[in-house]
């Protein structure tokens, strides 16, 4: 029997050459030394053991030490088993959602397996519900270990997510966040109203030539379906009813909470006054944004939406916004991981910005700026016009030389909807292209500041015109738009009990 199991030993180490973790070997000499030696005598209850019993315990011991040894070996020698332990419900990879589609019996497990080119894509678990969609991708390289670089979701692979009429609802995107395999997600920014799903996966590249991985054209793909009536049947409304006024103009009324197995939906809708319409004409209006966060009864942060405050909490998972059926009105949806059940909690309603008309102008000398620099100031945003350069391709946005206005500045109100021109003047107008970064800061909800900068120490943001190649006597900076922002607010209210 020994030599039978040295045999198989032998046969499954054949050809490889392992490195066992320090802590395998431990437990390797551990088990090989515990083993009784050959003729060592064993007693129980004070009577020896006859010669056959001995010999019996002997082999019995070694061979379930040598079973051992054979289990550990071959984890740790076949690289597709070791790398095959994965999922989404290890530590750095589960969240609240996840955890309540576990414990609600909702992880699905469609043992997807498709091999071509000597690789291996895998699907084994999934979780679905109308709010949110994960799934762990994995993909196995000739070698048979996970491969975490080699796949990229574009025109040549896609994931895409069908509702039972076969309409395309979503498309899947890799997330990132872990390099156990693809973490596949899609968000939904309205509670999908369907049965049942179709995740199609279209695969037939691995690779990328832009960065310098070999391509290998084949086909992976995979479809499989998914059945959501539990998940829908978890779908719980609670009424969260209040409304408050802004004394700039703008109304809000918060409707419902809709939990669901992965997420807490927040509908809620806003009307703008007369007033605030003639600041923001034409589709202006809708062009709009909320500030708000939830807090414990205590006062401390557990949500927050659209803040510049940091370090701060966030959640959101996704949200949309919907024009109503009368001007200024306006229909809001936001998706939480989660919201308190458990504990009271309130809504704090700490702001909105909305594009308005501006019309604040100054006029500069564009080559004198770099020794005279030019101040614009409006709406409590200050910029800082510092020099103006013509700049040739291919440091351009096409391949005529442009016009560059050097800035710095900090922004009060927001920079999303800011629209900017440069005037001759005589009148002539030239369209502006944004160049450089923005960084928001804050200590707290109200106290913003937004800064512009070129992305490195030596840059200005810039401000580029194409159809401005040379460097003119006098031009006019105008802001024609601000991204207005409103946080004169003071309004909280207190959240239902989910538990209800």
């Amino acid at each position: 029997m020994k030599d039978k199991m040295d045999q198989e030993l032998k046969s499954r180490m054949e050809g490889h050459v392992v490195e066992l973790p320090d802590i395998v070997r431990l437990r390797i000499d551990q088990t090989l030394s515990s083993l009784p030696a050959a003729g060592a005598q064993t007693a129980r209850s004070g009577a020896a053991f006859s010669r056959t019993s001995r010999r019996t315990w002997r082999l019995a011991i070694g061979a379930a030490a040598l079973l051992l040894l054979i289990g550990i070996v071959s984890v740790f020698a076949v690289p597709s088993l070791a790398d095959r332990i994965r999922s989404l419900f290890t530590r750095d990879n589960v969240d609240i959602g996840l955890l309540r589609a576990q414990e609600f019996g909702l992880v699905h497990r469609p043992n997807i397996k498709v091999k071509d080119k000597g690789y291996t894509v895998k699907v084994d678990e999934v979780v679905a519900d109308p709010t949110r969609i994960v799934m762990a991708l994995q993909l196995f390289g000739p070698d048979g270990r996970h491969d975490r670089r080699s796949l990229f979701f574009s025109r040549e692979n896609q994931v895409t997510i069908k509702d039972a009429e076969g309409r395309i609802v979503g498309t899947m995107y890799d997330m990132g966040l872990t390099n156990d395999f693809y973490y596949m997600v899609a968000f939904f920014p309205e509670p999908l109203q369907t049965d049942s799903i179709t995740l199609e996966g279209q695969l037939t590249q691995l690779g990328n030539e832009n960065r310098n991985i070999p391509v290998t054209r084949g086909d992976w793909s995979f479809q499989f379906s998914v059945d959501m009536k539990e998940a829908r049947k978890q779908t719980k409304e609670t009424p969260f009813e209040g409304g408050y006024t802004s004394p700039d103009g703008m109304t809000i009324r918060l409707k419902r909470l809709t939990q669901m197995v992965q997420g807490v939906r927040l509908e809620l809708e806003t009307e703008l006054s007369e007033e605030a319409m003639i600041r923001s004409p034409g589709d202006l209006w809708k062009k709009q944004m909320l500030k708000f966060h939830f807090e414990d009864a205590e006062g401390n942060e557990i949500h927050s939406v659209n803040t510049r405050k940091s370090p701060h909490m966030d959640s959101l998972m996704s949200h949309s916004k919907m024009p109503g059926n009368k001007p200024g009105l306006m229909y809001w949806s936001f998706i939480f991981q989660y919201l308190p059940h458990d504990q009271p909690y309130r809504f704090v309603f700490d702001g909105y910005s909305i594009a308005e008309t501006d019309g604040t102008s100054v006029e500069f000398e564009p080559a004198k700026l770099i020794d005279q620099p030019v101040t614009f100031q409006s709406h409590g945003d200050e910029i800082i016009l510092r020099k103006f350069t013509v700049e040739s391709p291919p440091d351009t946005n096409g391949n005529v030389p442009e016009g560059a206005l050097h800035i710095s500045g900090n922004l009060r109100n927001e920079d999303s909807y800011n629209e900017y021109i440069v005037l001759s003047v005589d009148g002539k107008e030239y369209a502006i292209t944004k160049r450089g970064v923005s960084g928001g800061s804050g200590a707290g909800w109200k106290d913003q500041k937004i800064t512009l900068s070129g992305g490195r120490p030596e840059l200005f943001y810039q401000l580029r015109m194409a159809q401005l190649q040379t460097i003119p006597d006098k031009l006019i900076f105008k802001r024609t738009v601000v991204d207005r922002l409103y946080s004169n607010v003071d309004w909280t209210l207190p959240a239902p009990d989910l538990r209800k």
